[in-house]
């Protein structure tokens, strides 16, 4: 495929074309801005819901029922608002210039209404910086799996385990540093593994949200880095069907997927609402630019089911999920000797390249993931509610190696890891200048060797209790200024059974604490700041202070430490935005800075060679660190409906122990892109072309012979995507076309644990296509 590319540049012209085709001069910078208020006494109200049909887009009004739609092009729409306990309200609006308006809407019940608004109220993360993928782009978006999707956003990058397995990293920490709520019930999914990658399909929420920053006090331990929320979606609480199809063709693997979903409400049943939703996809081997990356196909199939009922004053509802994924590593990965392993790393090509198939062999992973939450929620009072939440987790993960004497087919690890938690919110007010939350939260877990496999378990036999309680108060100042504070208590007790589960090998207890202040100013609508200043903790996993072998999956042997203790970090984050819509001009940028005592990683730590191959070595050491970076974004309208948008980021880490740089931060990198809207062409509407290209620099901030290679270089990545939609009689169809790496380079990144071994993917085309009805 390089060598068609370089022989006949045309073919990315050919690509391109659609993108040039569609730049002409329509005005797509456009927005839509205002209030919603109650009709009444003109009070805000906070959680309003303003969308565009026709359009796809829309905004929640924030806690002064402020909102604003960006990206629209001239003409007449209609608009909806919405809010729970209010009439929906419709207006047909022609927009040909940024418009302000003020919407009233009519409570059904005049008591409730300042129930409502704290009901609906955002109690945390005040401070923070947040960023979100709306379901436009989580649809265009499709066959990426959750951290892939989330890689677009400035701040989060990926940690990489071959072309199949992918950990999001936020401020350059990841695993157990970065927390994932999955329908509001944290995941527990055996994430100690860089090759283990969230258990999650992202089609089964319509929102995905990144906390960058401590945020412990709301969500408990695992939360230093930040927190990836897989937002649950709205059930409907009318009659009446509606659904999507989605459908996805991939070059790079030569596979696809598919999902579909189902929604709806009970006839007569106001507020009973259900939805089912289901997906898959297969690929085979990945291929990079000069070679194919063998054994690295996927397998993925995923369904949920729920149903709920919410009126005024309770709500409940019940959500279940089964996720089950089967993927092959890299078989280049596994060597035989440590002279062959130091010159695979030398050579820079794999030693094992076989011809493209879609078997998936040993050495290979199998997940089954599933869970359960139930969640009630019922209003004591007028101004203040009382919810609960139970969550399930079963998570069973086998680990394929190898073998000898016909045994591949028998798991080296083989683990089922049970998880309860529970937690009891007070959504409180204690008057019009304080209001927030307190709570309790629990969780009792086991992990559980199956018997079976012939080998000394990688991990021992565990089980873990801990008790939580919190407190978020939010003090607003004024209409300009709000203000949040909380605290968190946590007790975790630990009890470990040796690798051969004969006995006991110890146990561990952690009593920690957790404080945090956060400051939001909107000095206008055009400026606006948040800064947080968080302590926060994060006891040793198990995997951390007693693994003890062959890890298959990243194809090293690690080494845990029983002796290391709590991290505890202290990280203060700072966030600007500031957009001027006559010039069309938005400018964000984050700065963070953070002190890590006791930061435990895996350092490398030579060869060796066992009866199954030789390995790089890695030790769970423990140091004191100091992590600092910047964020930086801006988006200008140049012309009409034509867009760039720029994206800058870096992290630097010290170990301040050691006196060097720590172990795997991320590289800098830019990226720059160019986007075109066009609100209708012929009988196609909301065309949209996007050309990108994207700079990683070599990672120089490293030390000298730590490593078993050297960092990689400096690579270039040049992406584009068309799409559209089509009216189907009363329905609607999408369909979109993606190209990444369309320059077919040849390269590897520093985060990625087979770089040793091979290159990354190369150029990959996908074809999707979506129909709502």
């Amino acid at each position: 495929m390089s060598v068609y590319l370089k022989n006949h540049p045309s073919f990315l012209l050919l690509f391109l074309l659609p993108a040039l085709a569609v730049a002409q001069p329509e005005s797509c910078a456009l927005s839509l801005s205002g209030r919603v208020v109650d009709e009444h006494d003109g009070e805000a109200l906070s959680r309003a819901e303003v969308f565009i049909p026709a359009l796809g887009k829309g905004a929640v009004a924030d806690d002064l029922g402020h909102f604003r739609i960006e990206g629209i092009c001239a003409g007449t729409y209609t608009v909806s608002v919405h809010h729970v306990g209010c009439e929906t309200v419709t207006r047909v609006l022609r927009i040909s210039k940024a418009m302000t308006i003020q919407f009233k809407l009519e409570h059904h019940a005049e008591e409730l209404k300042e129930l409502e608004v704290i009901q609906e109220r955002p109690d945390e993360n005040v401070g923070h910086a947040k960023e979100r993928i709306v379901r436009d782009a989580m649809i265009s978006a499709g066959g990426q799996d959750l951290a892939q999707m989330l890689a677009v956003l400035p701040g989060v990058t990926l940690l990489s385990t071959g072309p199949s397995i992918a950990k999001p990293v936020i401020h350059g920490l990841s695993g157990n540093r970065v927390l994932t709520l999955n329908q509001g019930v944290r995941q527990e999914d055996q994430q100690w593994g860089s090759d283990h990658a969230p258990s999650i399909d992202p089609l089964s929420s319509d929102r995905l949200s990144v906390v960058k920053g401590a945020a412990a006090v709301q969500y408990g331990s695992d939360a230093i880095g930040g927190v990836v929320i897989a937002e649950p979606v709205e059930l409907p609480r009318a009659g009446g069907i509606d659904g999507e199809l989605r459908v996805l063709g991939a070059w790079n693997g030569r596979g696809g997927g598919a999902s579909g979903m189902l929604q709806g409400g009970a006839p007569g049943i106001t507020g009973l609402g259900w939805r089912v939703q289901g997906s898959g996809r297969s690929v085979g081997d990945s291929e990079a630019p000069r070679y194919n990356l063998s054994n690295t196909g996927l397998r993925e199939w995923a369904g949920s089911a729920s149903i709920g009922y919410r009126d005024h004053r309770r709500h409940g509802s019940v959500y279940y999920s089964r996720f089950q994924r089967e993927l092959g590593i890299l078989r280049a990965a596994h060597i035989g000797s440590t002279t062959d392993l130091q010159r695979a790393i030398d050579s820079g090509e794999p030693w094992y390249v076989a011809d493209f198939t879609r078997e998936i062999d040993a050495p290979r992973q199998a997940v089954t993931h599933h869970l359960l939450k139930a969640q009630a929620g019922i209003a004591i009072t007028d101004l203040n509610r009382l919810e609960a939440t139970y969550g399930y987790q079963g998570n069973s993960r086998q680990e394929y190696d190898r073998r000898r004497g016909g045994r591949s087919a028998r798991p080296s690890l083989d683990l089922f890891l049970a998880t309860h938690t529970g937690e009891l919110v007070l959504k409180h007010w204690l008057g019009p200048k304080v209001h927030g939350k307190a709570g309790l939260t629990g969780l009792l877990q086991r992990n559980s060797n199956i018997p079976g496999t012939g080998v000394t378990p990688f991990l021992p036999d565990f089980a873990r209790r801990s008790a939580g309680a919190f407190v978020i108060e939010h003090l607003p100042v004024n209409e300009e200024l709000e203000l949040e504070a909380g605290a968190r208590l946590e007790a975790t007790r630990l009890d470990v059974s040796d690798q051969d589960g004969l006995g006991g090998m110890g146990r561990h207890a952690f009593v920690n604490h957790a404080l945090s202040a956060g400051a939001h100013w909107q000095a206008r609508d055009s400026v606006q700041l948040r800064f947080n200043i968080s302590s926060a903790f994060r006891p040793p996993h198990v995997s951390e202070l007693y693994a003890q072998g062959l890890h298959h999956g990243t194809a090293s042997i690690e080494e845990g430490d029983p002796a290391l203790t709590n991290e505890r970090a202290l990280k203060a984050v700072l966030e600007g935005r500031i957009a001027s819509r006559k010039h069309r001009l938005r400018f964000d940028a984050t700065l963070h800075a953070a002190t890590i005592n006791d930061f435990i990683y895996l350092r490398p730590d030579g060869t060796r060679l066992t009866i199954r191959g030789a390995f790089p070595v890695f030790r769970y050491v423990a140091t004191d660190a100091f992590i600092t970076g910047a964020d930086l974004a801006v988006q200008i309208g140049l012309s009409k409906g034509l867009i760039t948008v720029a994206q800058a980021s870096t992290v630097q880490g010290r170990d301040l122990t050691e006196g060097g740089w720590l172990f795997l931060m991320p590289s800098d990198r830019i990226g720059v892109a160019l986007r075109k809207q066009v609100r209708k062409a012929g009988a196609w509407r909301a065309i949209e072309a996007e050309v990108g290209s994207a700079v990683v620099f070599r990672q120089r901030r490293v030390e000298q012979e730590l490593d078993f290679a050297d960092a990689p270089g400096t690579y270039h990545l040049l992406s584009a995507s068309i799409s559209a939609r089509h009216p189907v009689g009363r329905n609607e169809l999408r369909i979109g076309l993606r190209g990444t790496n369309l320059l077919n380079a040849a390269y590897r990144d520093y985060l990625d644990r087979l770089r040793y071994y091979a290159d990354a993917r190369g150029i990959d085309i996908q074809l999707w296509l979506a129909l709502a009805f």
